[in-house]
């Protein structure tokens, strides 16, 4: 299994703005199994974040590419002109956090971190709960709040040891992913109706960590 920085690159390297779905669904399948089994981010020495569910968000800068008007990074959103991410940043937004893996004057491309596992520096995983808080458990727990991971993310660098970083850590596959339609995701369809996205960009690792 590569390594994540190096994926990503391949891919922008391999996948322009004109890209067919079928390609572009079979990359984000082998991408997910990278984000899924191959690491976790590191919180300073405090916690591990192991990705459960990624959801593909994909969006052509050309008129005739691919278009996901959900993504919220990309031109016309909020700002006329925005500048490109660099490869793997760390994007908080209204939803919850993405990695994000974009192409100049190409396309926006990122993962929304869905659902992952919260280990502490003493093994045990942590769970939100109703106190708004992430908390200690007794046993095997994973979380759904996306948003929520401004609680641990927030005011650390992304540079250095002190900070947040991505480690690669290859882990065995062994059950077959979970692929579906990404949750609340709707689209404009040609009579003007809004409907539910059928896009299966969305993948669950089965296994614990």
């Amino acid at each position: 299994m590569g390594k994540l920085f190096e994926v990503l690159t391949n891919f922008v390297n391999e996948v322009n703005s004109n890209v067919e779905i079928e390609k572009l669904e079979d990359k984000f399948n082998e991408l997910a199994r990278v984000f899924l089994y191959g690491g976790y981010i590191k919180v300073r020495d405090d916690y591990r974040i192991y990705i459960r569910t990624v959801e593909f968000y994909f969006h052509s800068e050309k008129e005739n590419g691919i278009h996901d008007p959900i993504v919220y990074h990309r031109n016309g959103k909020g700002l006329k002109k925005v500048p490109y991410f660099p490869l793997m940043t760390l994007h908080s937004h209204d939803s919850g956090y993405d990695v994000t893996f974009e192409k100049e004057q190409e396309y926006r491309a990122s993962v929304l971190i869905r659902s992952y596992e919260v280990v502490d520096n003493n093994g045990h995983y942590l769970e939100w709960n109703k106190k708004d808080m992430f908390e200690e458990q007794s046993s095997y727990k994973f979380n759904t709040q996306s948003l929520y991971l401004r609680k641990l993310l927030n005011g650390f660098s992304i540079c250095g040891e002190n900070g947040i970083k991505w480690v690669d850590e290859s882990r065995k596959q062994t059950s077959q992913l979970l692929i579906k339609a990404r949750e609340r995701v709707y689209q404009i369809d040609a009579d003007g109706k809004k409907v539910k996205c059928t896009r299966k960009w969305s993948f669950t690792r089965k296994e614990q960590v």
